[in-house]
């Protein structure tokens, strides 16, 4: 039994190793052959009338920006938490992404700022 434990923890470790190593790959790839662009970032927060509760677990964070085709896109942020940090969630952004599949959110990394060191998976707007 504690064998079984032991290749499930394996298993699992390299999983996790292997998804990284992914998502560090596309940024690799995105940084060297990826379009930038400038994007705009607004926070959305539900009317005063839908609670405390409400506003403090729907503010969503929405990133606009248009790609080389000339299409507008929104996006939101990817992870579990629908907001950035308040300071980072408002103004001006770059927007990283693969300008063959300007609409895979696989490949759409978004940082704050002009020159931004850190950057933040997204995912398109629904609606």
């Amino acid at each position: 039994m504690p064998l079984f434990i032991l290749a499930i923890a394996v298993f699992a470790a390299i999983l996790v190793l292997a998804v990284y190593a992914h998502r560090r790959m596309t940024e690799n790839w995105l940084s060297h052959n990826g379009t930038r662009t400038r994007g705009q970032a607004i926070t959305v927060a539900p009317p005063l009338s839908a609670g405390l509760i409400s506003r403090l677990t729907k503010t969503v964070t929405i990133i606009s920006f248009t790609a080389t085709d000339g299409v507008s896109r929104s996006l939101i942020p990817r992870s579990g938490a629908m907001t950035f940090t308040v300071a980072q969630a408002q103004g001006a952004v770059t927007v990283l992404y693969d300008q063959a599949k300007p609409s895979n959110h696989d490949r759409m990394r978004v940082g704050f700022g002009p020159a931004p060191t850190t950057w933040h998976r997204v995912r398109l707007r629904d609606g």
